[in-house]
C-alpha cells in the first residue's frame, strides 16, 4: 500500500519526529532520576529501555536540527545565521543556568546528588541538560562555515572530516562550554546534506516501506546494543571499534525514530498534537528536567514509589507543562523571554527583522551532564538528575 499525502502531511511527519525525540529525552531523565534515587536497579526493564534510548535520541535530535540549517543560512547568510543562533542559545544558556541553579539550590535537601553552592558561579562549566545549548552554537558555526550541502564534493570532504571527529570524540565529553557532544556534529551535518525538502519527500513514500525501515532499524539497534557500546554524549572511554559500533547503533535508532514518526503522522488523533509538541521542542527541552524531577519528589512524598507509575505520570507532565507554558508565553512578550530572546535583542540578532515564531530545537535548534550507563565498566555509574 502506498499513500501520497499532501504537503502538510509531510511537515507533520517531521514535526512528529521532533516530538518523539523530545519525549524520549524526558523519559531518559525521568528514569535516570529513579535509578539515582535507588528506586530501580541497573538491570530493571525501564533501565534497559533507557540505555537504548541514550544511544540514539541525541543523534536523532542533531540530525533533525541539521535539516533546517541550509534554508536558514540561505535566508540570513552565514554571519546572520550564526549571530541569531548564537545570541539565542547564549542568552538561554545563561538564563536557564541561573534558573536551574536556583531550583537546585532550593531543593538540595531533596535531590539525589546535592549541588555545591559555590559551583553556581562557574558558568563555563556546563551542568544538567544545558550542555546542548553551547553545542548548538558550535554546530551553527561549523555548518555555516563548511556548508556541506553546497555540493557533493564539499559534502564528502566535510562528512569524512566530521565522521573522524565523531569517532575520536565519542564518549569524550568535558563539562566545559562547547566541548560536550562534539560527536554529534556529523549527525547535524548529515541532516543538512539530506535537507528538509528531500526528507519531506521521502516521508511521503510507502507506509509499508517505512515500516520495513523501522523494523530493520530497531532490529539493528537491539542487536548492536548487546555489544560493548556507549552513547556518544556520555563521559566514557571508548576505543575506535566501540565508537564505530556505537555510531552505527545511533544511525539505526535514528532511522527507527523516523519510521515511527511517519507511522504516527498517519494516526489522525495524534498527528496534530504531536506536531504541535514538535514545534515547541526548545521550551520543552529547557523546562522538562525541573518538572520530571519535581513530579518524582512529590509522588515519593505521597508514598507512590512504583517506577512504572512514576514514569507514566512524570513523562507526560514533563512534556505537557513546558508545552502549555510555551503556548501561554508565545503571544505575551512579558512572559516569552523565558523561552526566547526579549524583543529588542531578538530584533538585533535578526538584523532588524522580526518574526513571531516560537523557537524549536530543530529550527536552526537535552542532565548534571549525561552520565554513562552503569552496565558499561568504563563509564561512571550515575546519571542526572
Amino acid at each position: 500500500m502506498t499513500e501520497t499525502p499532501v504537503r502538510p502531511q509531510r511537515v507533520h511527519a517531521i514535526d512528529v519526529a521532533r516530538a518523539v525525540a523530545i519525549v524520549g529525552v524526558a523519559a531518559n531523565h525521568s528514569i535516570d532520576g529513579m535509578l539515582n534515587a535507588g528506586l530501580i536497579p541497573a538491570d530493571h526493564p525501564l533501565e534497559t529501555v533507557n540505555s537504548a534510548l541514550y544511544l540514539f535520541r541525541m543523534p536523532a535530535l542533531a540530525f533533525l536540527l541539521g535539516l533546517f540549517v541550509p534554508r536558514a543560512v540561505t535566508k540570513r547568510g552565514g554571519p546572520g545565521y550564526v549571530r541569531e543562533r548564537a545570541s539565542l542559545m547564549l542568552y538561554l544558556y545563561l538564563l536557564w543556568y541561573a534558573l536551574q541553579s536556583a531550583a537546585e539550590a532550593a531543593t538540595n535537601g531533596l535531590k539525589n546528588t546535592p549541588r555545591d553552592a559555590g559551583s553556581i558561579w562557574s558558568v563555563w562549566i556546563t551542568f544538567a541538560h544545558l550542555w546542548f545549548l553551547p553545542f548548538l552554537i558550535v554546530t551553527s558555526v561549523v555548518l555555516a562555515v563548511s556548508r556541506p550541502w553546497a555540493s557533493r564534493s564539499r559534502g564528502l570532504v566535510v562528512g569524512v572530516v566530521l565522521l573522524g571527529v565523531s569517532l575520536v570524540t565519542w564518549g569524550w565529553n568535558l563539562d566545559v562550554f562547547g566541548l560536550t557532544g562534539l560527536s554529534l556534529l556529523v549527525f547535524a551535518a548529515a541532516g543538512s546534506m539530506v535537507g528538509l525538502p528531500r526528507l519531506g519527500a521521502l516521508m511521503q513514500r510507502s507506509v509499508w516501506g517505512w515500516t520495513a525501515v523501522g523494523l530493520l532499524g530497531l532490529a539493528a539497534l537491539l542487536l548492536i546494543d548487546q555489544l560493548d557500546v556507549v552513547p556518544g554524549t556520555l563521559p566514557a572511554s571508548a576505543d575506535l571499534a566501540q565508537s564505530a559500533l556505537s555510531l552505527c547503533a545511533a544511525v539505526a535508532g535514528t532511522l527507527a525514530l523516523l519510521a515511527v514518526s511517519v507511522l504516527l503522522s498517519h494516526v489522525t488523533p495524534l498527528r496534530g498534537l504531536l506536531a504541535a509538541i514538535g514545534r515547541r521542542t526548545l521550551p520543552i527541552y529547557l523546562a522538562h528536567v525541573i518538572v520530571v524531577a519535581g513530579v518524582r519528589v512529590v509522588l515519593l512524598a505521597l508514598g507512590v514509589d512504583e517506577p512504572y507509575v512514576i514514569v507514566a505520570i512524570a513523562v507526560p507532565l514533563g512534556v505537557a507543562v513546558p508545552f502549555l507554558a510555551a503556548v501561554f508565553a508565545e503571544p505575551r512578550p512579558w512572559a516569552n523571554w523565558v523561552f526566547d530572546l526579549p524583543r529588542p535583542w531578538k530584533t538585533w540578532s535578526q538584523g532588524g527583522t522580526r518574526t513571531g515564531t516560537s523557537p524549536a530545537l530543530d529550527d536552526t535548534t537535552p542532565t548534571s551532564p549525561d552520565r554513562a550507563h552503569p552496565r558499561h565498566a568504563s563509564a561512571p555509574s550515575t546519571r542526572f538528575p
